[in-house]
């Protein structure tokens, strides 16, 4: 499953990969030469340096001809990450999504992975925009976020981990000079980071879905507002098969009963309301209205 996953991240990046090569050589050509000289390590240095000091556009200048000069050397994960950073933080979310994956892709098994995947999709959560609008950001970002999850697991709970760190740090302060405690406690620790990445993952997750329930429902709203009930009915009935874990799936069930009415199909509306009364018996009186429609439409049979 995660192979399958990774591969279609990799043919997204087929076509974008092509034309960002083209922007990011005329950006080069165009710019003024790199600040640093020297060797590829000392000029990666001083673009660091620019970073830390959130220069990011310049850092970017002196980023873009390196990552073509790094290609096979032992930096070019570090380099593809420090590019992607800097568009990042510089809200150029496109072409860090590109780079991204772009490490992804030429260094899977870089150190600098998981926190790739991370921030690819926390960038295309960025591109997400308000309810209303298309939401192809919205559904990438809950893929990006859920193989996040898929490829990269906590071995432990945040507790288990908190534990850990306390346990190492006191066996440190009767041995500081135990290089095994050390390294332990330098792991803990990195986990403990990542799980608060995999919860900024989770309630990510549930937040963009949230969002797609929204806008199939202000769809579904606006062909009851046509009078095509049949079109929202659908769109009624995406909601309750997709999104059952978001605010809107109780609202769906009563805009379905409603276009079921209208449409004159009593027996699927009371079928409906049943199954309604059933999932929400605490909210029936939200449904009343409806029920003495149905009640008065089969007495009068």
């Amino acid at each position: 499953m995660m192979q399958v996953l990774r591969g279609m991240t990799s043919f997204r990046g087929v076509a974008a990969g092509t034309s960002l090569v083209v922007a990011l050589s005329f950006s080069a050509c165009s710019s003024s030469a790199p600040s640093a000289q020297g060797d590829l390590s000392s000029r990666y240095s001083y673009a660091r340096q620019l970073i830390d000091r959130e220069k990011y556009d310049q850092a970017i200048v002196e980023l873009e001809p390196l990552m073509f000069a790094a290609r096979a050397t032992t930096i070019e994960d570090e380099i593809l990450f420090s590019l992607a950073e800097s568009y990042y933080r510089s809200e150029q979310y496109l072409l860090a999504i590109e780079i991204y994956r772009r490490l992804l892709e030429q260094t899977p098994g870089s150190p600098y992975a998981p926190d790739a995947q991370f921030m690819l999709a926390k960038s295309h959560k960025e591109l997400s925009p308000v309810f209303a609008r298309d939401q192809e950001h919205t559904r990438k970002a809950i893929r990006e976020f859920s193989l996040y999850l898929d490829l990269y697991p906590l071995v432990k709970e945040p507790e288990g981990i908190s534990e850990d760190i306390e346990m190492y740090r006191g066996l440190l302060e009767l041995n500081p000079d135990n290089a095994s405690y050390r390294r332990q406690l330098v792991a803990a620790e990195a986990e403990l980071a990542r799980a608060a990445k995999v919860r900024e993952s989770r309630e990510s997750i549930a937040e963009l879905r949230e969002k797609l329930a929204h806008n199939r429902y202000a769809i579904a709203e606006q062909y009851i507002t046509l009078d095509e009930y049949r079109a929202a009915e659908v769109f009624y009935d995406d909601i309750l098969r997709n999104f059952p874990d978001t605010a809107f799936f109780e609202q769906a069930w009563r805009g379905k009963i409603d276009a079921l009415i209208r449409l004159g199909k009593w027996y699927e509306a009371r079928a409906a309301l049943e199954a309604y009364d059933q999932r929400f018996p605490e909210n029936m009186e939200r449904v009343e209205d409806y029920r003495e429609k149905i009640l008065k439409h089969f007495d009068n049979s």
